[in-house]
């Protein structure tokens, strides 16, 4: 590869899980969800937090699968994946 191509730098797994963290605490705080399920779901995801400090592959999957849930219970307050850098869920690639 030519050296004056400029390589856009990809986010570390890490970096892209704590933008899907802030994305799903974002959607957290809509109003249609009713206070007693949002102190259910703040518990699911501090323990997803928590996971990730051991395995962030694992955690970044569980969160996906969080947001899947999430967006029945509030459709419009979750943001895809392709809204995270590159258009792509950065978290679970290698």
């Amino acid at each position: 590869m030519p050296p004056d191509v400029p390589l856009r730098p990809r986010p570390s797994r890490y970096a892209a899980f704590a933008a899907r963290l802030k994305d799903v605490h974002k959607a957290l705080g809509d109003p249609r969800i009713p206070a007693q399920r949002r102190a259910e779901l703040t518990k699911r995801v501090l323990a997803i937090t928590a996971l990730s400090r051991h395995d962030v592959t694992v955690a970044a999957h569980r969160l996906e699968e969080f947001f899947s849930e999430l967006a029945v219970l509030a459709p419009g307050a979750v943001s895809s994946p392709a809204d995270t850098p590159f258009g792509k869920n950065t978290a679970t690639q290698g």
